[in-house]
């Protein structure tokens, strides 16, 4: 019997804790696929544009970003993850802080307390944007050139990209191809900027690019 007790009572509050949250709003689940994405998330059923509630987004059915919404606005903890659901870091949009990185993250330093810049959200997604609008030019692949070009991101101390450039180069062709995709990176991108002792600072954000001839 105190078993049934116990267990009841946990139920019920995890009862009136969605009760309290969507208290006036009447919700649905939605399910939206595109390319390897897959995004599972609550709307209002008056207008079904409005985000409330949990929100998960999965990258070939692994979760990439885990949170909820209020009104259409994150709130509360999320997390973010790179390939293969890998933790990066858990962010705080309710007090605008980075709660946790992943000791993973060679830039990352709890003892000195530094928290290096980081994309607001997976990880994940400005990789895909290069490596999936990305054309191998024909000079490369002729000389079957392959190797890493390591693009650098100048991410400002108030969170803004000011100015991108090749941290490490491989080949001209190459190099351009990436240049010209980091160009044309959304504008609605959002940059958490770098702090160290909480204080942000001007840092850089790298992204690796792998060019296999063998893909082709």
């Amino acid at each position: 019997m105190f078993y049934d007790f116990k267990y009841k009572n946990i139920f019920l509050l995890i009862f009136l804790f969605f009760v309290t949250f969507y208290a006036g709003a009447q919700v649905k689940e939605v399910i939206r696929t595109f390319d390897n994405f897959k995004e599972v998330y609550t709307v209002l059923e008056n207008d079904t544009t409005v985000k409330h509630g949990p929100y998960r987004l999965f990258y070939k059915n692994k979760v990439i970003e885990n949170g909820t919404y209020k009104n259409n606005e994150p709130v509360g903890k999320w997390q973010f993850f790179y390939l293969q659901q890998i933790f990066e870091y858990e962010y705080d949009f309710t007090n605008k802080k980075v709660v946790r990185v992943s000791e993973g993250n060679k830039r990352y330093n709890e003892a000195r307390r530094i928290i290096p810049c980081l994309f607001l959200g997976s990880p994940l997604k400005p990789y895909l944007f290069i490596v999936s609008n990305i054309h191998y030019p024909e000079e490369a692949r002729k000389k079957n050139i392959g190797g890493k070009v390591t693009l650098a991101l100048k991410i400002t101390k108030e969170g803004k990209l000011d100015d991108v450039y090749l941290y490490e180069k491989l080949d001209p062709s190459l190099d351009n191809e990436v240049m010209r995709v980091a160009r044309s990176f959304p504008d609605d991108w959002k940059w958490l900027p770098a702090t160290r002792n909480g204080v942000p600072f001007d840092d850089e954000y790298h992204i690796t690019i792998e060019f296999d001839p063998e893909d082709l």
